[in-house]
């Protein structure tokens, strides 16, 4: 049936039932819903296929990891230069861009070039993530259906952050989080309104991701809620993680020329991508988008840290245990700028939560190596709650958004007796973040 047609007949469907526009918004709202979470899931099971073609986690040093970044960033700046002309308008960034000064008009190659280029980013070993990837995917669907039945520009920006909600919410099975991070980052004139378009096509993303894909939630925590007496070691992760989160910050503003010097792209592929693969190959948890490292941490097998890696012969050692995460954390953001200046494709909200289980990692570990618990009369700190807790206040403290942050990590973790110190660290390390860098990522970049 051609577009004409198909007009015709949902328009001919709409007055038979008697829809009202904003009945008939909703059902929009609906479909949106419905294409993001579908997406998502192709995302993500492609992404894991081409993950699963190579043993990353093998238990000692593996070179094909010298190898995949290369071909990875190679095949999506081919992929970018030949579709695309070169402009591929990665991040969130540019959605805000669209949202604030094109009346939410988004191009129709959104709806699958993110997708195509972050999947083979990501999955051959970028250390990237694939949020941001999907929330374009996802707000260029809402964008392309408001404008597929000529909405207004006010309905066409709530359809796209009904999009961007829903791809949030299928990645990570937390539809809250997916509702506040579309009112935090997109819809600076927010309105009570919203909230039932946003909660819909975040609802309707979530339940098409649970039956398609994993059925639950990205990350499993075990902890039986939080002691009291932890929490001046909470107010010491926030501001350990609002101080790091400056640290990621001015680290991508002062890379982010470090291969402008390469006017031809695939010279820039090159080299990024051979450097990119050092990197990962002496570091292997930096491959991807490093959830699988997360998601050991919070399971407390830290020697898993030491997987594929050429030192793994010292996984038993405390001390190189602690080097290799102080190495992570100063390498990581390195890594991720890497992949997108050579001309990769991803988000920075893995990268976030991914150096934020590292640091709360780092902080819970030497805090109980030295028993620093029994000064509050605490034998032992709770590892898995401050690694997620630490996620939550690194994502706040980088992305200025401490809602979207403390719910994602409640929601993606099942972790709701954690709300209080999630509350605190996230709300304590956005503060000191906003005070010295008073631009999130998104307006920065």
């Amino acid at each position: 049936m051609k577009k004409g047609g198909t007009m015709q007949f949902i328009s001919a469907w709409r007055q038979k039932l008697k829809l009202s526009p904003n009945n008939f918004f909703l059902l929009l709202c609906v479909a949106v819903g419905l294409a993001a979470g579908l997406s998502a899931v192709a995302l993500k099971q492609a992404t894991g296929a081409l993950e699963s073609l190579f043993k990353v986690y093998e238990k000692s040093g593996n070179f094909i990891l010298l190898v995949t970044p290369v071909i990875g960033i190679l095949l999506a700046t081919t992929y970018t230069w030949i579709f695309r002309k070169g402009k591929l308008g990665r991040g969130i960034s540019n959605v805000v861009e669209n949202v604030n000064n094109k009346g939410g008009y988004m191009e129709k190659d959104k709806m699958y070039s993110h997708l195509i280029t972050s999947s083979l980013t990501v999955g051959l070993g970028g250390s990237m993530g694939l949020e941001a990837p999907i929330v374009v995917t996802g707000s260029a669907l809402g964008s392309n259906i408001a404008t597929l039945f000529k909405l207004s520009d006010e309905d066409r920006i709530l359809l796209l952050a009904c999009g961007a909600s829903a791809g949030i919410s299928a990645v990570f099975g937390a539809p809250i989080a997916g509702v506040l991070f579309s009112i935090e980052v997109l819809l600076k004139k927010f309105s009570t309104v919203h909230f039932v378009p946003l909660l819909i096509a975040s609802a309707v993303a979530s339940v098409i991701s649970q039956l398609l894909y994993h059925g639950g939630q990205i990350f499993y925590i075990f902890t039986q809620g939080w002691d009291l007496r932890a929490l001046p070691f909470y107010i010491i992760l926030s501001i350990i993680t609002g101080f790091y989160s400056l640290y990621v910050l001015k680290s991508i503003s002062y890379s982010s020329n470090v291969l402008d010097g390469i006017k031809n792209p695939y010279k820039k592929a090159l080299i990024g991508g051979i450097a990119l693969g050092g990197i990962v190959f002496l570091l292997p948890p930096l491959y991807g988008e490093g959830y699988h490292t997360v998601q050991m941490l919070l399971n407390s097998d830290y020697t898993r840290l030491f997987d594929s890696s050429l030192l793994f012969k010292f996984h038993n050692s405390e001390y190189a245990l602690l080097f290799i995460t102080v190495a992570i954390l100063l390498v990581k953001i390195f890594a991720s700028q890497l992949t997108i200046l050579a001309g990769g494709n991803g988000g920075f909200f893995a990268p976030s939560l991914f150096m934020g289980s590292m640091i709360g990692f780092y902080f819970v570990y030497t805090a109980n190596y030295f028993k620093l618990g029994s000064i509050m009369g605490i034998d032992k700190l709770n590892e898995p709650n401050f690694i997620a807790v630490a996620m939550a206040g690194l994502m706040s403290g980088v992305m200025h958004t401490p809602l979207t942050a403390i719910f994602l990590i409640a929601e993606a973790t099942g972790g709701y007796t954690l709300l209080v110190p999630l509350m605190i660290v996230a709300s304590l390390s956005f503060l000191i973040s906003k005070y010295f860098h008073p631009q999130s990522i998104y307006q920065k970049h």
